[in-house]
């Protein structure tokens, strides 16, 4: 009989702890969508890369376009890497996944304005506009 209360006080303890967890989640994320402490419009330069291959093995460049074009036509999140190796996850000022308007860019410089987000560590870029970069004009 102990050990049933035992396991009974477990279960209960995590459940609440699952719950007061889930709660911070979906508060976190109203304040990501309601924030007022976002930054003004911000011009970022770098190369689109695709994040999973970024991520996981560093893979960048024009040797990686190819590559880097297939994962973002699949998917997968697409982000800026910057001159200071600072990287950025992009979505539309919308809130939609940003592949669509990066896609062609993969491997490639850029100019994205938009909006940038900061929250535990993170940086997400909101795209409003993209301009090539040099001779990345495709």
């Amino acid at each position: 009989m102990r050990y049933i209360k035992v396991a009974m006080f477990v279960f209960a303890a995590v459940l609440a702890t699952a719950t007061l967890s889930r709660a911070q989640d979906m508060k976190d994320m109203k304040d990501m969508h309601m924030s007022k402490d976002k930054t003004a419009k911000t011009t970022i330069q770098g190369e689109v890369i695709d994040m999973a291959c970024y991520m996981t093995k560093g893979e960048k460049g024009a040797a990686h376009a190819d590559c880097a074009q297939m994962c973002i036509n699949n998917g997968l999140p697409v982000g800026v890497l910057d001159a200071k190796g600072h990287v950025y996850l992009c979505m539309t000022s919308t809130h939609k996944p940003a592949n669509s308007l990066l896609v062609q860019y993969a491997a490639k410089q850029v100019k994205i304005t938009g909006t940038v987000y900061q929250k535990g560590g993170m940086d997400l870029l909101a795209v409003d506009t993209v301009e090539p970069v040099g001779g990345d004009t495709k």
